[in-house]
C-alpha cells in the first residue's frame, strides 16, 4: 500500500480492502455466531484501533461499508472515525453466512448437539443449506460477491473499505481465485482486492501486521517474496528474450537499487534465490547487498520460458518472422511447445512450481526472496490460484506468498511497486501482458 494521502487510482477498477471484523467474545470461546448479533470483547475493540490506525496513515479511503451485525459495525465505526469522519454504510448483504441450528452452539459440542446441521456444515456440496434457516455456500457466495461488485461499480477509480466476516471474505477469494486455498482469516486481517466489471485481482491477503510487533513468523508456513527482475533494454524496445541471457539497462539497476532498500526494512530475510540469468542475478545481488551481503543461491529452474525460435525477435515482427513459433506461443493450450526447442506452459509450470516447493520446505517458519521472471511468476499464480493471471507483470514487482505444511499457496501481495511510485519507473516501456514473458 502507498503511504499517499492521494485519492488518484486507475479509473477502471475500485480498490476495495476488505476487513474482518474484531474479536467476540464468541471467537474467544469458539461460539458459532453466523447471523446471531455479538458485540466486540475489548480485545476486539483494540484490535479495530490497530487496524483503524493503519488505515488512516494509507492512501485515502473514500467510502466505508459494513455488515450492519455488531461486530462488524463498531469496526467499520472505528476506521470510519479515524478516515476523515465518514459515514458507514450498512450493508446487510455483507452479513456472515447464517449457520441454522448450529448458530449459538460451542464447536466442540456442535456434531453432539445437532448433527444433522453439523454433517450440513462440513459438507463438500456448495448448494447443500443447514437445518435451521442456514445458508448454502453458493447463497453465500451470490450474495456477498453481488453486493462487492455493486460496490465496485459505484467506485471505479477510488479504494474504500467494506468489513465483514470471515465466511463472507473466504466467498469473495473464491471469486478471485476459485481453486485457492485462503488458510485461516484472521480478526481485522487486511485483504486488498481489484475489481473491474469482470476480473477480481487479489493484492494483497491476510495482513495482519498492525498487530504484530515482532518479525516472527508461524512455524507452519514458508514466506517467499518473488520479486521480477528489472528492465533490460530488450524490455525497452519489445524484444523476447526468454532464455538468452540479457543484462539489466541502466532503469533496471534503479530498480533493482529502489527494490533492494525496500526489502532491506523487511525482517528476518534468510536467504535469496535467483535465476542464473544475468538480469534475474544482478536484481538478486543488489537486494543481497542491503540484506545482510547474504550469498544468492542461483537455481537454473527459476530461469524464464524457454521460448524457442521466437527469441531474439521483436513482437511486433515475430508473428511475420516466425509465424509457426508465434502461434504456439500465443496458444491457450497448456500442453503447446514452441518450435526451436521451446517450453510448454506445463514444463515451465512444473519446473517453477517445483522449485518453489523445494525451497518451501527447505526453508519453513523462514523468510526469503526469490528474483526470477515474468513467465515464471504467472506459473506461481496459476499453482496458488488455479487459473492464469492475465495482467502485467512489472519489472521488480513484489509478489508474496505463503507455502504451508499442507502443500498450500496463498498468495499476500501482488503486483507492489511502490517502491517505484515516486520514480519515473512504475511503468514499463511496453506495459502490454505479453512482456511478462520475456
Amino acid at each position: 500500500m502507498s503511504d499517499s494521502n492521494s485519492s488518484c487510482m486507475d479509473g477502471a477498477y475500485a480498490e476495495i480492502v476488505v476487513v474482518r471484523h474484531g474479536e467476540t467474545e464468541w471467537n474467544a470461546d469458539g461460539r458459532i455466531q453466523g447471523h446471531l448479533d455479538v458485540e466486540l470483547n475489548e480485545a476486539g475493540r483494540q484490535q479495530a484501533v490497530s487496524v483503524a490506525d493503519r488505515l488512516s496513515k494509507e492512501s485515502k479511503i473514500c467510502a466505508v461499508y459494513s455488515s450492519d451485525l455488531k461486530r462488524a459495525l463498531v469496526t467499520a465505526e472505528t476506521i470510519a472515525a479515524r478516515c476523515g469522519g465518514l459515514e458507514v454504510i450498512k450493508d446487510p448483504d455483507l452479513r456472515e453466512r447464517n449457520l441454522g441450528d448450529l448458530q449459538g452452539l460451542v464447536f466442540r459440542e456442535a456434531a453432539k448437539l445437532s448433527p444433522k446441521a453439523y454433517k450440513a456444515f462440513l459438507s463438500h456440496r456448495t448448494e447443500q443449506d443447514i437445518p435451521g434457516g442456514g445458508e448454502s455456500l453458493d447463497q453465500l457466495y451470490h450474495r456477498c460477491t453481488s453486493s462487492l461488485q455493486r460496490i465496485a461499480s459505484k467506485h471505479k477509480g477510488e479504494r474504500v473499505v467494506v468489513v465483514s466476516h470471515g465466511g463472507a471474505i473466504r466467498a469473495l477469494y473464491k471469486r478471485a481465485c476459485p481453486d485457492g486455498k485462503t488458510g485461516k482469516v484472521l480478526n481485522t486481517s487486511v485483504n486488498v482486492f481489484h475489481l473491474t466489471d469482470d476480473e477480481w485481482t487479489i493484492k494483497s491477503w491476510g495482513d495482519v501486521s498492525h498487530l504484530e510487533q515482532t518479525g516472527s513468523m508461524e512455524q507452519a508456513y514458508t514466506e517467499i517474496i518473488v520479486v521480477r527482475h528489472g528492465e533490460t533494454a530488450w524490455n525497452a524496445i519489445g524484444r523476447i528474450q526468454g532464455h538468452l541471457d540479457v543484462e539489466l539497462n541502466e532503469v533496471g539497476r534503479q530498480q533493482a537499487a529502489l527494490v533492494s532498500d525496500r526489502l532491506s526494512r523487511e525482517p528476518n530475510i534468510s536467504a535469496i534465490y535467483s535465476s542464473d540469468l544475468k538480469r534475474a542475478l544482478e536484481t538478486a545481488e543488489t537486494i543481497a547487498s542491503s540484506c545482510g551481503n547474504l550469498q544468492v543461491i542461483k537455481d537454473p529452474e527459476l530461469r524464464e520460458r524457454h521460448l524457442g525460435d521466437v527469441q531474439g525477435l521483436l513482437f511486433r515482427e515475430a508473428a511475420k518472422v516466425r509465424p509457426q513459433a508465434y502461434r504456439a506461443f500465443s496458444s491457450r493450450r497448456t500442453d503447446q511447445v514452441i518450435p526451436g526447442g521451446g517450453e510448454s506452459l506445463d514444463q515451465l509450470y512444473h519446473r517453477a512450481t517445483s522449485s518453489l516447493q523445494r525451497i518451501g520446505q527447505k526453508h519453513r517458519g523462514k523468510r526469503v526472496v526469490v528474483v526470477t521472471h515474468g513467465g515464471v511468476i504467472r506459473a506461481l499464480y496459476r499453482r496458488a490460484c488455479s487459473k492464469r493471471f492475465r495482467g502485467s507483470i512489472p519489472n521488480t514487482s513484489v509478489n508474496i506468498f505463503h507455502l504451508s505444511e499442507a502443500d498450500q499457496w496463498t498468495i499476500k501481495a501482488w503486483g507492489d511497486i511502490n517502491h517505484l511510485n515516486q520514480t519515473g519507473h512504475s511503468k514499463s516501456s511496453l506495459d502490454v501482458n505479453r512482456t511478462s514473458a520475456v
